[in-house]
């Protein structure tokens, strides 16, 4: 699974992310770095209009019968769940990320990044409810470098890629199932006491109206 990850917007490569998140949000203060479920986060999507919009979305999918969010679906059987297939054909997303963390089973911390230090793409669903924007990261089976600590991660895309997910529903299937040949490297990380991120709100039609 996807249960955390890393955007780290003070990075001189993220200058213009957050930018928008300053604009979207009228706030001159980046958000913490780490990102948890129930936290506004950065998502790219395609608006109304077929141009690229950011927004903030709500990290996990509300349930009507658990408080728990669904924050991952997998990539593999996402068209055959009724609560992911609707959202596939018009409201895939991308979620921009430094890096992604997983758990080992001694419940040791690994951030896995790219090789080159560039960002890294993981492949969402967006859906809009009454009052916010609600999103989920997709998941798949790990590449050889994940598979020794976790049995999941995201489903990245390359900056190619990005594109095609975003506005070919048909290629975007055959997407669903590639394999992981990312360039990632591994850090084991200390466990430190974290700033909780402040609970964020946004208007349901974001994606038609940012840039």
């Amino acid at each position: 699974m996807c249960g955390r990850y890393l955007l780290d917007l003070l990075d001189p490569q993220c200058e213009e992310l957050l930018k928008a998140y300053q604009l979207i949000l009228k706030n001159d203060d980046p958000t913490p770095s780490e990102k948890r479920p129930s936290e506004g986060v950065l998502t790219y999507a395609v608006g109304a209009d077929g141009q690229f919009r950011l927004a903030v979305t709500r990290w996990g999918f509300s349930r009507k019968d658990s408080k728990q969010l669904l924050i991952n679906a997998r990539s593999e059987t996402l068209l055959e769940k009724p609560t992911f297939n609707p959202h596939f054909s018009a409201h895939r997303c991308v979620f921009p990320m430094t890096g992604f963390y997983e758990w080992d089973e001694k419940k040791q911390r690994y951030l896995f990044s790219a090789t080159d230090g560039k960002l890294l793409f993981a492949a969402g669903l967006y859906r809009p409810t009454e009052d916010q924007i609600e999103s989920v990261i997709l998941t798949t089976a790990p590449n050889q470098l994940v598979a020794p600590i976790h049995d999941r991660m995201p489903l990245l895309l390359s900056a190619e890629e990005v594109r095609t997910w975003l506005t070919d529903s048909k290629k975007a299937r055959q997407l669903l199932t590639k394999t992981d040949q990312t360039s990632l490297k591994k850090v084991a990380l200390k466990e430190s006491k974290e700033t909780a991120a402040k609970d964020l709100y946004i208007q349901p039609d974001f994606f038609d109206g940012v840039f």
